[in-house]
């Protein structure tokens, strides 16, 4: 198993941008980095943790840019994430454009 942290955005979007060894190490990496953000550590009923935060309505782009490469939320950024376990080679993301 490994974490992954998701971004879930507009339109049922759900894109992976980071991959953890563990949980902790995870928590050890997002927890502070969604703290400047205003958002802390919740319990999600997937089993993960939850992060809510509009992302959008950030002026200082200092944890988008951690997050990706490159953003453009022209569409809508993305308003919650999630650190969960996963399995290898078992799906953990939808596809759904609509």
């Amino acid at each position: 198993m490994i974490a992954v942290l998701l971004a879930y955005g507009p339109n049922s979007v759900v894109i992976p941008c980071r991959i953890f060894e563990s949980m902790e190490d995870g928590r050890t990496y997002c927890d502070p980095l969604f703290a400047k953000a205003g958002s802390g550590p919740l319990a999600d009923s997937s089993g993960g943790i939850r992060y809510s935060v509009d992302l959008e309505s950030i002026e200082d782009e200092e944890v988008s840019a951690e997050l990706f490469t490159s953003f453009y939320y022209g569409c809508g950024g993305p308003y919650r994430f999630i650190l969960k376990e996963i399995p290898f080679n078992e799906k953990f993301v939808p596809f759904d454009l609509d």
